[in-house]
């Protein structure tokens, strides 16, 4: 035999016991990591965990079997090397999403976003699973990986049979934050189910600017459900709202200016008075009642508009002015004392109506003082509000 070939045998030969040589170390090893991660004691299992992150494929099944694992520390263990052995522990973690306990899925979840970018695509595909908990557990993990390429495919998922992926996708959109997201998440508000509805109000109120244009439009949604829940997530926005609302009550639309009126007085921001005041004049009754409302639910900042246009204003919004002051209540008292003595009439014999509404006793004497108004109209108003005084305040 020529010396060459021979030398190649023996090359060959060697080759072939250490592969076997290998082989036999890594059996060997995968049945000590086994035994450990199922017999041994904590510690045992902890080191086992951590140890074959570099062997790869041959341990992903026991590694899933560790997400299960009765102690925390042993399911992110497990969790953390699976997530470097990387695309090959991919479609078992997906699989793992189906577990009943929550504690497995999140680890399974932490697993796939530390593999990152590989496991996108599996996830999305996923999203289409027969078994609502993998669909769950996939939106969760995009929402976790703040996955911007699957907001139309959650957007999808809003609309799931299952409750619970649907609010997993709106609290998945809430942190991407896309404001693609907004539309399909005001649909949302009127989802059959309270946690599921509570979950799109709450991303559509963390999406903050983006969702302020739609849900003032949203105020006259036919769905009552949806305009109500436009206005709590416009009120629960508060601030970067109030402009926007503003805005709106000079909208053509009477019913966004009345919706727009009501939550600016929920939010109450005293800069929606001037706008609010002016509002007191607005054709539309239905309109003036919210705008009345609001004006009163802002409390003191409003008393001295409202009292100028009490004294100055045309019948009608003199008329809603004083419908919010006596809403008011008595810290109106003092101002409507004041005008008691008014040049004019009208004004003394209003402002007297009014007392006797709110009916604060401070305002007695002062009444008392208008018996002998000149003015016979205002005699007779100051006289009966006396007497409502009087019933609300017995001695």
């Amino acid at each position: 035999m020529p010396i060459v070939k021979k030398i190649l045998n023996i090359f060959k030969s060697g080759s072939r016991e250490e592969e076997e040589a290998r082989l036999h170390a890594q059996r060997e090893r995968y049945e000590t990591f086994l035994k450990a991660l199922t017999s041994g004691d904590l510690d045992t299992r902890w080191n086992a965990v951590r140890s074959v992150g570099d062997l790869g494929e041959p341990f992903i099944e026991p590694l899933i079997n560790g997400l299960k694992d009765e102690f925390w520390i042993i399911r992110r263990g497990s969790a953390d090397t699976l997530g470097k052995i990387g695309v090959p522990a991919v479609l078992p973690l997906i699989g793992a999403l189906s577990e009943p306990g929550e504690d497995v899925r999140q680890e399974a979840i932490r697993a796939l976003q530390l593999i990152g970018e590989p496991a996108v695509s599996p996830l999305i595909q996923s999203l289409k699973h027969t078994h609502p908990f993998i669909r769950r557990g996939a939106v969760q993990a995009l929402g976790v990986m703040g996955e911007g390429r699957a907001v139309t495919n959650l957007v999808e998922s809003l609309k799931d049979t299952d409750p619970w992926v649907r609010h997993e996708a709106a609290v998945a959109l809430g942190r991407i934050g896309d404001p693609r997201a907004v539309a399909p998440l005001i649909d949302g508000l009127n989802d059959p189910l309270e946690h599921v509805r509570m979950a799109a109000m709450a991303t559509l109120c963390s999406l903050g600017d983006a969702s302020i244009s739609p849900l003032i439009q949203a105020l006259v949604d036919k769905n009552e459900d949806i305009s109500r829940r436009a206005a709590l997530a416009l009120a629960t926005i508060g601030e970067p709202s109030v402009e926007p609302l503003i805005d709106a009550l000079s909208n053509q639309n009477p019913g966004i200016r009345k919706e727009a009126a009501a939550v600016l007085g929920q939010i109450g921001n005293t800069k929606a008075i001037p706008t609010l005041i002016e509002m007191l004049a607005d054709p539309e009754r239905a309109v003036r009642i919210d705008v009345v409302k609001a004006l009163a639910a802002l409390g003191v900042p409003a008393i001295a508009p409202l009292m100028q246009v009490f004294r100055e204003g045309d019948v009608r919004s003199r008329t809603g002015a004083m419908e919010a002051l006596w809403m008011l209540g008595q810290p109106a008292t003092t101002p409507l004392i004041m005008v008691l003595k008014d040049d004019q009439s009208d004004v003394r014999k209003r402002a007297a109506l009014l007392l006797g509404e709110i009916g604060d006793q401070k305002a007695a004497d002062h009444l008392t003082g208008l018996l002998s108004d000149e003015n016979v109209s205002v005699r007779r108003e100051a006289f009966e509000a006396l007497e409502m005084i009087k019933k609300r305040n017995p001695k």
